[in-house]
């Protein structure tokens, strides 16, 4: 019981910092108009009306995209803030274990994705009231989204871990999370060959997300997300204690 009490008074904390700032909800606005941009006005006539049907498979292909560049943005500050504003030591010495404060500060993030993901609720609200969108795809994308930000965001924490600045979190944490995205997409494996497409395809996100944008909710890609989120959690809370 005082482990959660101390789990929650860290996601306080960081849920007080995110919300005192602007930035917070900059970040979240952005994320709501790249989106709706994207998906309603699209880029060289691929836009909504063009598309003329109530099918989300557009907004389900770009939005780990934009995702990328949004959990990278808001992870940033999760270590690099504390080192630049001198908390650091005493947030180690504080009487908190390792995992409390990961899993509080993960928690945080997390709601953030959670609020960033609900602020695209009109996309699919726009497509029922024009036509009749799959509800299953719907539910399914969303869920495969929920996924992937928070697979994200696991990753951004220990990658940002070996940053000493924000801007430096925000490169490796992008270029992190652009590899283990991209190292599944069809154009990559079609290249290198089956051989890969067997070993290293099975660390892709994107490959693990393709089910659930198509309406299927496969438990092996379940069982991905969860390792996965744990396993990078588990990286961050060992790394920390060296620290």
């Amino acid at each position: 019981m005082e482990n959660l009490k101390r789990i929650f008074a860290i996601y306080k904390k960081e849920m007080i910092l995110s919300t005192n700032t602007a930035l917070g909800y900059i970040f979240i606005i952005l994320f709501m108009f790249v989106e709706n941009l994207l998906f309603f006005y699209g880029i060289g006539g691929n836009s909504f009306w063009d598309r003329k049907t109530s099918d989300l498979n557009h907004f389900f292909t770009i939005s780990p995209l934009i995702l990328l560049l949004f959990v990278s943005a808001i992870s940033m500050r999760t270590w690099s803030e504390e080192k630049d504003s001198g908390t650091w030591e005493i947030l180690l010495t504080l009487p908190f274990l390792e995992y409390e404060i990961v899993l509080g500060k993960y928690l945080a993030a997390c709601t953030n994705v959670l609020f960033a993901l609900f602020s695209t609720i009109m996309i699919p609200l726009t497509t029922i009231v024009f036509g009749y969108p799959d509800f299953g795809v719907i539910f399914s994308g969303y869920i495969g989204l929920l996924l992937v930000g928070l697979s994200f965001v696991s990753v951004t924490f220990f990658i940002s871990l070996f940053a000493n600045s924000q801007i430096g979190s925000f490169l490796l944490s992008f270029f992190s999370l652009s590899f283990l995205f991209f190292i599944g997409i069809q154009k990559l494996i079609d290249l290198m060959g089956r051989n890969y497409s067997e070993w290293i395809g099975i660390f892709s996100i994107s490959k693990h997300f393709e089910s659930f944008r198509m309406g299927i909710l496969d438990p092996r890609d379940f069982y991905f997300f969860i390792s996965f989120c744990g396993l990078f959690l588990a990286l961050t809370i060992l790394n920390l204690r060296t620290k």
